[in-house]
């Protein structure tokens, strides 16, 4: 059934607060920092109807690698199942092709059905770790807390390992209250959490090797108190060990996918939890 009078035109500013009640009603942990980013980098659709009244968004996050992600792709619930989803995405393909960029996401279940008949190919898949900040001890001798004014230091080692330069995200998350991140001792690796909407969110990590990556994870979720949540790819069997012994639970599953490509970008192998879904 068609929608009376639906318009989709750029998301501003002066709309995060809307965009952010799509996030609450969808049960995503995205806060307002995390939609005015996205404004701010990146372009934002928003389809509204005629009461002007946000019925669904969609986002393009470019980055410096020759791709982009595609985010914050949410339909309210009662406009679901009627297109709009698809439509919103066929914007976002717009913006790709205009700019020529690989598209990248992180799916859930539902959206892998949407994406893949537009051209995403699974690359792999990963699990969101659910659990309680504050129970592990750290190693002192490996890993230490990095003061957010040093966090310039991990730009070049996030972007190695994720394949673009992510400078003005990491910034962006030194400069909002709550966020953390550690090092270890001989810099080949850090992690960093920050505060969602529902819960923590440890990463990136990126480490040179898994047990390594253990230890910078661990010493996140030493750092944080209540909720966290961890987005790890299904390969590391050492770390999904690790948070089951800390009485973790897998939350729900997503498929990292690109459109038109076969391969991720940067050195998969270094990475051991994601940004994000939003933002990879």
């Amino acid at each position: 059934m068609p929608i009376e009078g639906l318009t989709i035109a750029p998301l501003g500013l002066d709309a995060v607060a809307e965009g952010l009640a799509l996030t609450v009603e969808a049960g995503w942990n995205q806060t307002a920092e995390d939609w005015a980013f996205f404004v701010s980098h990146g372009t934002v659709h928003a389809a509204r109807d005629n009461a002007q009244r946000l019925l669904a968004t969609a986002a393009v996050l470019p980055y410096s690698g020759g791709f982009a992600w595609v985010s914050l792709v949410i339909v309210a619930k009662s406009h679901r199942g009627r297109g709009l989803g698809t439509r919103m995405l066929e914007r976002c393909l717009e913006i790709l092709r205009q700019r020529n960029l690989v598209g990248m996401l992180d799916a859930t279940p539902a959206g892998e059905k949407i994406y893949a008949p537009l051209g995403f190919r699974p690359l792999f898949a990963l699990e969101r770790w659910e659990g309680g900040g504050g129970r592990v001890p750290t190693r002192a001798d490996a890993v230490r807390r990095l003061d957010l004014s040093e966090l310039r230091r991990v730009y070049a080692l996030d972007a190695s390992a994720f394949g673009a330069d992510r400078g003005a995200l990491l910034a962006d998350y030194g400069a909002r209250d709550g966020t953390q991140a550690c090092l270890l001792e001989d810099a080949t690796g850090y992690a960093l959490v920050r505060r969602g909407r529902a819960a923590a969110q440890v990463g990136p990590v990126v480490a040179p090797d898994e047990p390594r990556a253990i230890m910078l994870l661990h010493a996140a979720i030493a750092a944080t108190s209540g909720e966290v949540f961890v987005d790890v790819p299904d390969r590391w069997t050492g770390i999904q060990a690790s948070l089951l012994a800390l009485g973790f639970r897998i939350q729900r599953p997503f498929l990292r996918m690109a459109l038109g490509r076969d391969a991720p970008y940067g050195d998969a192998s270094r990475i051991f939890a994601i940004a994000g879904p939003e933002y990879g």
